[in-house]
């Protein structure tokens, strides 16, 4: 077993370009003929059984001890932790605050977590396959050298990749399964992301930036405003149609907004589906916070609809333009006012359900409840929303249910694709 003692340890590679701590941490484990888990229990007596994420939970002993045992500076060692995007990317970590665009990676307790992100063709291509502490970074979704889509999870198992719980002493593989990460294939992606990632990577390298009428502020506070676009586009009441009138004044953005799976945490979203959610979310950081504003009122949202989805402090150039520019009416709709908007759909030939009222009146109020007509609760078959499963077994929908979720698809996206590759059909453009 390697001791804890005043000399060098015999395997102590050096920290490569770009690399990130956990990937160093594995090579040297593997120098010395040990799995992580195996030197940072040696490191850290009574701790965890697995190494939590140390690109992030990494503290000053842990790195002291390593430096001392391989050579490497401390400072050196920083730098390939969160710790270099401190102030830039997050204002700071107490190790228990959710960083909006450093997801936590592998498994934390029962949760599977998909922050590590990795190019099988970078790893092919290195003389030592390493993991690059850039690839972290939830809005990077593309390699920047052969301009493919980074993998965040096996796709062989569809675990989340975890070089910390690695058996294996050589390479970068899956810990689950094994497979050398080498061996997957990568896909093109949906769109070109490389004016928003250079704009993105140029904010945290200056700290700063200009934000419309607020002036100039620090990036970690733009990165945090593109996290809560993001948060809206990706999920709650509004994604679809926020997904929809972007994609209306943006060619390069416009996909079916159900073909992007609608969820409350963007870091489950695919690289895939992420590389269009960061995008449209810097599309509305334009001008901010005029177009944001107006997608808003376009769509019928106020601040109501927005502050609701977040319980946590929020920087004050969103606070203020939310609060401000999407204040709702001061006096709420009469019961005369709310007939005459029935009235008014039943003109137009459109149903007056109790979300068509909501949306025409700008209002919640109980006398809607009444006078609304009950929506349809089915529709005719091969038009519903879920028509694909009709006719198939209570187990086969629920396996169908479990696979999508695991690849990170909703269903529809999922089952499109495997059906048209079974029928030998081209693919759609999904995302």
């Amino acid at each position: 077993m390697l001791l804890i003692t005043k000399d060098l340890w015999p395997g102590r590679p050096a920290l490569l370009e770009g690399e990130s701590f956990s990937s160093w941490f594995a090579r040297v484990a593997a120098g010395n003929g040990l799995r992580p888990a195996d030197l940072y229990r040696i490191l850290q007596p009574g701790g965890d059984r697995n190494p939590r994420d140390l690109d992030r939970y990494a503290d000053f002993h842990l790195l002291s001890l390593m430096a001392d045992k391989t050579g490497a500076s401390v400072e050196a060692l920083e730098r390939s932790t969160f710790r270099q995007w401190a102030g830039m990317a997050f204002e700071r970590d107490d190790g228990l605050v959710k960083l909006d665009w450093l997801p936590p990676a592998g498994r934390e307790k029962a949760k599977r977590c998909f922050g590590q992100q990795v190019c099988p063709l970078c790893l092919a291509e290195d003389a030592v396959p390493y993991l690059r502490l850039q690839w972290r970074l939830a809005f990077l979704t593309v390699c920047p050298t052969h301009n493919r889509l980074l993998l965040d999870r096996c796709p062989a198992c569809n675990e989340p990749f975890s070089v910390l719980r690695q058996d294996r002493h050589d390479g970068v593989c899956c810990w689950s399964c094994g497979t050398d990460v080498r061996r997957f294939a990568s896909d093109a992606p949906p769109l070109d992301p490389t004016p928003e990632r250079e704009d993105l990577l140029e904010t945290l390298a200056q700290g700063w930036r200009q934000l419309g009428e607020y002036g100039p502020v620090y990036s970690f506070t733009i990165m945090r405003i593109l996290a809560l676009v993001a948060r809206l586009i990706a999920g709650g009441q509004h994604a679809y149609a926020l997904r929809a009138w972007i994609g209306a004044r943006a060619p390069r953005l416009a996909v079916p907004p159900e073909t992007l799976p609608r969820v409350r945490d963007g870091a489950l979203l695919t690289p895939r589906a992420r590389c269009v959610i960061v995008a449209m979310a810097h599309h509305l950081l334009g001008d901010w916070p005029h177009r944001f504003v107006e997608a808003a009122r376009g769509l019928g949202m106020t601040r109501n609809h927005i502050r609701t989805n977040f319980a946590e402090a929020l920087p004050f150039a969103f606070v203020h333009a939310v609060a401000w520019h999407l204040k709702e009416a001061l006096a709420p709709a009469s019961r005369q006012e709310l007939t005459s908007a029935k009235a008014v759909l039943e003109r137009r030939g459109v149903k007056p359900t109790y979300r068509n009222l909501v949306d025409l009146a700008g209002t919640r109020r109980k006398p809607l409840n009444a006078m609304a007509e009950p929506a349809a609760e089915t529709a005719p078959w091969g038009k519903g929303r879920f028509w694909k499963l009709d006719g198939v077994s209570a187990e086969v929908k629920e396996a169908a249910r479990l696979a999508a979720h695991r690849s990170g698809e909703s269903v529809a996206v999922w089952l499109d694709r495997l059906v048209r590759k079974e029928l030998n059909m081209p693919s759609m453009r999904v995302f």
